[in-house]
């Protein structure tokens, strides 16, 4: 198992990539229950560390997922501050 590691990402490139998942379904949002979990569970993710790490950036940020393509991921991004942070896994 590799270590977490947060990542800061292009956010205009985000956020087209955000878009056009959107428009394809997919996306999960807390909001989706168990599938969201799912994805959490499965990638590692500690909600609670991106959330500080985003907030210690930006003022206000959200948690998304995208769940297709070289997209796919756990991310925080801020709209007010055009921001956004990536959870990845590095190997070992």
């Amino acid at each position: 198992m590799g270590r977490p590691k947060i990542l800061e990402v292009e956010y205009h490139e985000f956020f087209g990539a955000l878009t056009k998942a959107i428009d394809a379904g997919h996306r999960l949002e807390k909001s989706d229950g168990q599938p969201w979990q799912d994805f959490v569970e499965a990638q590692s993710v500690n909600e609670v560390a991106m959330a500080s790490w985003g907030r210690s950036k930006f003022q206000k940020v959200e948690p998304v997922i995208i769940t297709n393509g070289r997209w796919t991921g756990y991310y925080v991004y801020s709209k007010d501050d055009e921001g956004c942070l990536k959870w990845t896994m590095e190997e070992d």
